[in-house]
């Protein structure tokens, strides 16, 4: 499947202004008196968000209100630019939104008007918006209120006039937030209807809803969003699953902050990059060792760790999609649900070279548990071979490590020992050709006497 919508290292920020005032008086008293002066405080509705959606996906968006959803589907739509990274969205695709209730509408203006106003924002020219008007109102139920103003309308009203547009402009990737907080079942029902329609000709759809309902019923993946940063991205029941866990408190808590990204970019200008030059490569590379290892398509497999839409749609069209569910860090195995076990592989791709020790321990073992007792972590790592040296070293593919910061080395033994401590065995795979240089091992759990 071709990628039509990628995120590379998304991050947007917003200016928070607090005690602000067009007063002249008081903007006047807050040269005066701190109490009375303006404060900006730096929010950060989205935080290094990387993902892909491949053309025919429905993907659901899950997380707490403020979790940075609806910013996400408004940079899609172009409606915001990205503070840094990079938004990409397959050229010539037509998109077709429903992201807050009522915008592109005039509540002045007919609804007549308004379709026409709406589908011109959406490029349509008068010729062809009168080509499908009269589709547009049937489907909307509202012929004896077409010719109202629509600040007369009521909020399902609003709803059925919207997704009336937004369905008959043929678009090739859908932007829904919320669709289903108003408007009666019966047009529900028929907004599912026609969104599955859409999927079974081929179009992408991004789905935002706090209903598990709405989105077992549209959907078959989910991204979950915690305090604008993607923790989960994975199957619908898995994505549910720990959104819940997280809503109750069973999960870690509240993220580790990561530093703000630096510097403005745009669409066309920056990208994010989170992983050393000449990585992009190590997923697919990764695959195909599996694959000569005898990774079937029907194995249960967990990948952990940051891949690009090139990587993600060679995984995905090898495995059975059910079976693939992807970690963008660490820190979301402690909020994965215990039901969400029994993977046959698990692979942590240049995982271990960015985090501290403890991270790795804690990594290492949260998967174990995870496994079948016939499952294999395989995880590429930066060896330092001398225990006892404590100097830079420079690896085989030219990375420069460190004992003391990212990116990290470690000795094998080292490894070997927390191993051991968790009840599972660790080899060397004796392979070579990792794009970053990287060494590989195979962490299995110790048979049951």
């Amino acid at each position: 499947m071709s990628t039509v919508i990628e995120a590379r290292g998304v991050s947007k920020q917003f200016l928070l202004r607090h005690n602000a005032s067009v007063e002249l008086k008081v903007r006047f008293l807050g040269l005066l008196s701190p109490r009375h002066r303006q404060s900006v405080e730096e929010f950060w509705a989205l935080k290094n968000v990387s993902l892909h959606i491949a053309r025919g996906e429905a993907v659901g968006l899950i997380g707490r209100n403020g979790s940075g959803k609806s910013t996400f589907l408004k940079l899609i739509a172009a409606i915001h630019r990205p503070t840094s990274g990079r938004l990409l969205v397959a050229r010539d695709a037509r998109i077709s939104s429903m992201i807050e209730l009522g915008v592109g509408f005039h509540p002045e203006l007919t609804g007549r008007e308004n379709v026409f106003l709406n589908a011109a924002i959406h490029g349509l020219t008068g010729q062809e918006t009168e080509a499908i008007y009269r589709d547009i109102v049937s489907y909307s139920g509202l012929e004896h209120f077409i010719d109202v103003p629509i600040k007369n309308f009521s909020s399902g009203m609003y709803m059925r006039l919207g997704f009336a547009v937004a369905a008959k402009l043929a678009p090739d990737i859908l932007l829904l937030d919320e669709i289903f907080a108003v408007g009666d079942a019966d047009f529900q029902q028929q907004c599912v209807a026609t969104i599955r329609g859409f999927l079974d000709e081929g179009k992408t759809i991004v789905f935002v809803s706090h209903s598990p309902e709405a989105v077992r019923t549209i959907c078959r993946r989910a991204c979950v969003l915690d305090h604008g940063e993607l923790a989960f991205d994975g199957d619908v029941e898995g994505g549910l699953h720990f959104y819940q866990t997280m809503l109750h408190g069973d999960g870690p808590g509240d993220p580790i902050p990561t530093p703000a990204p630096a510097g403005a970019g745009s669409i066309a200008s920056s990208e994010a990059l989170t992983l050393p030059e000449g990585g992009a490569d190590s997923g697919v590379w990764i695959l195909d060792l599996l694959q000569r290892e005898g990774l079937r398509r029907s194995d249960r497999v967990l990948h952990l760790g940051q891949v690009s839409a090139a990587e993600m749609d060679c995984w995905c069209s090898f495995l059975q999609p059910q079976n693939y569910v992807r970690l963008v860090n660490d820190t979301s195995l402690f909020s994965l649900p215990a039901e969400i076990a029994g993977f046959d592989i698990a692979v942590a791709d240049s995982v271990f070279p960015f985090r501290p020790f403890n991270a790795v321990a804690h990594c290492i073992a949260s998967i174990v548990r995870r496994l079948t007792p016939s499952g294999r972590l395989y995880a590429t790592w930066f060896e330092n071979p001398d225990p006892a040296n404590f100097e830079p070293i420079v690896q085989l593919g030219g990375t420069t490590t460190f004992p003391d910061c990212e990116p990290y080395h470690y000795p094998f033994t080292l490894i070997a020992n927390i191993c051991d401590a968790i009840g599972a065995t660790v080899e060397r795979f004796p392979c070579t050709g990792h794009p970053r240089g990287e060494s590989l091992l195979v962490i299995s759990p110790k048979p049951q006497s």
